[in-house]
């Protein structure tokens, strides 16, 4: 298998974990979790668990200076802690479709962080990539149904920032990656944000999920969300940096709203219109095509 095809797989892994992970998010607002519960157990679980993998794997992993601790612990906390928290301001106050766009604008963030930091040249193919996603993800999320909806602009900075934030995600372990190691920047990020949530974490109802109601189901959902959701996905994303682009990884990602429109039909039994459906092939197609028919070049060049 080559590079670029693990790669790919990696940001299809992750985001279409991140895709379903608004099953997990569901179950634990209906037990009462708020958006800081969801985001701390989402942290702390990742954290936790990534740490022992890694201390009985790979112990190296866990050496870090104090500097780069602090790094790292700045970088979860604002690419994950802040961005986490801003999705949830966000869609309490505008329609979840603006806040879903919104977030999916990070693909921009990549590209121009990429053109500043690392004097990257922007391929035209690679912008038009962006905006037929970004036209997709649009599409998927309806936005055209929320006309004459107010607009709060607070929920619309929430939402942009939170892009922002996930493009950070991304970015920011690539920029400190001939000094630190992404898995370790990620670990010590899960468990800095987790230090930094607890402050605003009701830990009442996180505890009463441990021992009231559907145990076995609150325990199935916090392991969803926190380890699959989270863990895996981050990791996966944030490590197919070694492989492909950033600019390749952000537009892949776009296919998370695809995946949770699926989710939404068929778990929720929600529906989609015509438009939906059509932003969703053009999701798909408008992040695989151009890459998996790089893929297909380059192997031809090989074998001739």
């Amino acid at each position: 298998m080559s590079n670029k095809m693990k790669g790919i797989l990696l940001v299809v892994l992750g985001a279409s974990l991140w895709g379903v992970m608004g099953i997990f998010v569901r179950e634990l607002s209906s037990i009462g979790y708020s958006s800081f519960d969801t985001s701390f157990i989402r942290c702390i679980c990742a954290g936790v668990v990534f740490f022992i993998i890694k201390a009985v794997k790979n112990p190296q992993i866990l050496k870090i200076d104090f500097k780069g601790l602090i790094i790292s612990c700045l970088y979860g906390l604002v690419a994950y802690g802040l961005s986490f928290t801003s999705y949830g301001i966000s869609v309490e106050r505008i329609p979840i479709a603006v806040a879903t766009v919104l977030m999916f604008m990070s693909p921009i963030w990549v590209a121009l962080l990429g053109l500043v930091i690392f004097k990257e040249k922007l391929k035209k193919d690679k912008v038009i990539t962006i905006f037929v996603c970004i036209l997709g993800a649009a599409l998927v999320s309806n936005v055209v149904g929320v006309k004459g909806q107010s607009l709060d602009m607070l929920g619309i900075l929430a939402g942009a920032f939170n892009g922002f934030g996930v493009a950070l995600q991304i970015m920011v372990p690539r920029y400190f990656a001939d000094r630190y190691q992404r898995d370790t920047m990620l670990l010590y990020g899960f468990l800095g944000t987790a230090v930094g949530l607890a402050f605003f974490t009701d830990f009442s109802v996180i505890g009463a999920s441990f021992t009231q109601g559907n145990i076995p189901l609150n325990i199935f959902n916090i392991f969803g969300i926190g380890v699959l959701c989270t863990m895996v996905a981050n990791v996966s994303v944030v490590n197919s940096t070694l492989y492909i682009d950033s600019t390749t990884v952000s537009i892949l990602s776009a296919l998370e709203v695809v995946i949770g429109a699926v989710v939404g039909i068929v778990v929720f039994h929600e529906h989609m219109m015509a438009l939906q459906v059509i932003g969703a092939f053009i999701v798909v197609f408008g992040a695989l095509g151009p890459t998996l028919l790089d893929v297909a070049r380059e192997r031809k060049i090989a074998s001739s």
